[in-house]
């Protein structure tokens, strides 16, 4: 079998050179990865919260610059008060940082995020979805991954 295959190559050895170029046409010829999108602007949530998202260091990162207070609150005053930390609790919301860590990935941004609503932290999972909208998706690992989806809108 040796011989006929070395026969074979001998006598078409056009064959050897398609065996290896074909593969490699279809590698350079496939649609390359497309890097994350900008997400950098103010985007509103859900709950009316505006979120700034621009460079910190070499990724994006994002801080609350606007929200509605709870009662008897100020947007300066108001402290992060349902942090599962303890420690954590007298900082303030304006200002904090709740998208931080972000990786680029194809087509979408891998980092974390905080809810202060919540007071917890979750691995985030940020698509651009058309020119106007964020898919912010937020997974926490109890038994198995507890996934919720939320669309930030884009304000000027």
């Amino acid at each position: 079998m040796t011989s006929l295959s070395y026969f074979s190559l001998l006598r078409f050895p056009f064959r050897s050179a398609f065996g290896i170029a074909i593969p490699v046409l279809f590698f350079l010829a496939a649609p390359p990865a497309t890097a994350a999108p900008d997400i950098s602007g103010n985007w509103k949530t859900p709950a009316g919260a505006i979120i700034n998202i621009s460079t910190c260091g070499s990724a994006p990162c994002g801080k609350i610059v606007r929200f509605t207070p709870p009662k008897g609150y100020t947007m300066k005053n108001t402290p992060d008060l349902k942090n599962r930390d303890a420690s954590k609790r007298g900082r303030k919301i304006l200002g904090l940082k709740v998208l931080w860590r972000m990786k680029s990935q194809p087509n979408a941004w891998k980092g974390r995020v905080y809810d202060p609503r919540r007071g917890f932290s979750a691995n985030a999972t940020i698509r651009k979805k058309g020119g106007s909208a964020l898919e912010v998706q937020g997974c926490v690992r109890v038994v198995f991954n507890v996934c919720e989806k939320e669309v930030w809108r884009k304000v000027n």
